[in-house]
């Protein structure tokens, strides 16, 4: 059954015109890279799975307990509502934020930061959101 059905495609092509024969010939090389390139993806996907849950454990852009970064709000940060921050601390990469105030009582007294003032990045909440403090020494 499938040779002769490759002899019909093979009778079938060798009728036709030469640049016919070079299209199909490129369709076929392209097909075969393609499945080479699925092989290999499923042949290394649980490989390199394997390997990220042994070795990532995202620890290497987390914050140690000394370390803050300076930012600049960027718009109006007031009470438990949300801000943005703009981390400066690090002069190379520019990184936004959602902020919120990290102390309990700057969100209860309803405490209101304007834009441009300079903050300190002390900590990430679960949701990524920044908490911060007013920064008086920068």
């Amino acid at each position: 059954m499938i040779t002769s059905t490759i002899d019909f495609l093979n009778g079938l092509i060798l009728t036709q015109p030469l640049y016919i024969k070079a299209i199909v010939w490129i369709i076929f090389f392209l097909l075969v890279i393609f499945a080479l390139y699925l092989l290999s993806a499923a042949l290394f996907f649980p490989l390199m799975f394997l390997y990220n849950q042994l070795t990532d454990k995202n620890e290497s852009n987390v914050l140690g307990k000394e370390d803050y970064l300076l930012g600049e709000l960027t718009t109006r940060l007031r009470g438990d509502f949300v801000g943005e921050v703009i981390e400066i601390g690090s002069g190379t990469a520019i990184s936004v934020y959602p902020a919120k105030f990290y102390r309990e009582e700057d969100r209860k007294s309803d405490l209101v930061l304007p834009a441009g003032t300079r903050v300190l990045i002390i900590d990430f909440d679960p949701q990524g959101v920044a908490l911060v403090v007013k920064s008086n020494n920068f």
